[in-house]
């Protein structure tokens, strides 16, 4: 498994190809990244979701995307997260909250993750530039 390296700034990259055991490893490589920062239970389960929904989405639903690199960085009580990928052009931001529901037997399954990244983050910002997504999430870590 690739690890993460940090640069002289202290962050994290790691280049991975498109597959389902990168989530996994870039979940590890960021958690192992942030330990030294003791982020506390709170902060590694909205890390956790907010890997889980957008490197999976890139994996699920992305076809033709080959890479994804993930950057970790922190800078004083905030941490950004940056997911790349050479997928076609997907803006996560641009997606309308899902529909509420009445019952659980009214709820329809999924969709949920976008949402939950929104209400996660103090920043959630997209840009596409040379044939990438780039996806920017910023959250209070402590």
């Amino acid at each position: 498994m690739p690890s993460g390296k940090a640069d002289p700034a202290g962050a994290l990259r790691i280049e991975l190809p498109v597959g389902e055991p990168a989530i996994e490893q870039v979940r590890l490589a960021v958690l192992a990244y942030l330990e030294p920062f003791g982020p506390g239970d709170r902060v590694t389960n909205r890390v956790e979701v907010i890997l889980e929904e957008l490197v999976s989405n890139v994996v699920r639903h992305s076809a033709g995307a080959t890479q994804v690199t993930v950057e970790a960085a922190m800078a004083g009580d905030s941490l950004e997260l940056t997911i790349v990928d050479d997928g076609p052009a997907f803006d996560p931001t641009a997606a309308a909250d899902p529909a509420g529901f009445t019952s659980l037997e009214a709820a329809t399954p999924g969709g949920l993750g976008i949402a939950m990244v929104r209400r996660m983050s103090t920043l959630f910002a997209y840009s596409r530039a040379d044939g990438r997504n780039r996806v920017t999430v910023c959250l209070a870590a402590r």
